[in-house]
């Protein structure tokens, strides 16, 4: 029971950040959208996506921000608002991403699939670090292979990201 629960809850942040990425990207709207869009993620608005720091700097951010979050015992609670601020530039570069008609494809095979693999992967490093609802404790000891084995993934998927940039969408 405790593993669909934290599943279901897993899903509704990633949901529910999501949809307020798409709404927040309806009430600023699109000419004002770009610019923020350019600092956070410049790949998506220029075509120069090859660059292995620009692949590499957000997950690496994202990473450090949830593993110093877990390591204080105040900022514990803030470990998935982290993964949820993700989603939601998740929701809100998607819509910018449907609003460029020429950028469909960019869209449905790179963006869309890789984000949403980066957030389950981040939101399953959360519940590693700081579990939701179980019966380990927060702060007992988790074994390293099973940190390391999702940094194991990350790194996959970077390597299938860059793979799918230089390759499939030239």
């Amino acid at each position: 029971m405790s593993r669909t629960v934290s599943i279901f809850y897993h899903a509704s942040i990633i949901a529910v950040s999501f949809v307020c990425g798409v709404i927040l990207f309806h009430i600023i709207g699109g000419p004002n959208a770009e610019p923020f869009i350019s600092f956070i993620e410049p790949r998506l608005t220029n075509g120069d996506r090859h660059s292995l720091f620009r692949l590499v700097l957000p997950v690496a951010v994202s990473i450090a921000l949830v593993l110093l979050l877990a390591t204080h015992s105040v900022l514990k609670v803030l470990v998935r608002v982290t993964v949820a601020i993700r989603a939601t530039f998740f929701g809100f570069s998607s819509v910018f991403l449907l609003q460029k008609l020429e950028a469909f494809w960019v869209y449905t095979i790179w963006w869309f699939p890789f984000q949403l693999i980066y957030c389950i992967l981040l939101l399953n490093l959360c519940n590693l670090l700081v579990p939701a609802w179980s019966k380990r404790k927060i702060g007992k000891m988790i074994h390293g292979r099973t940190i390391l084995l999702n940094f194991i993934v990350f790194f996959i998927i970077i390597v299938a990201e860059f793979i799918v940039i230089s390759y499939v969408l030239n």
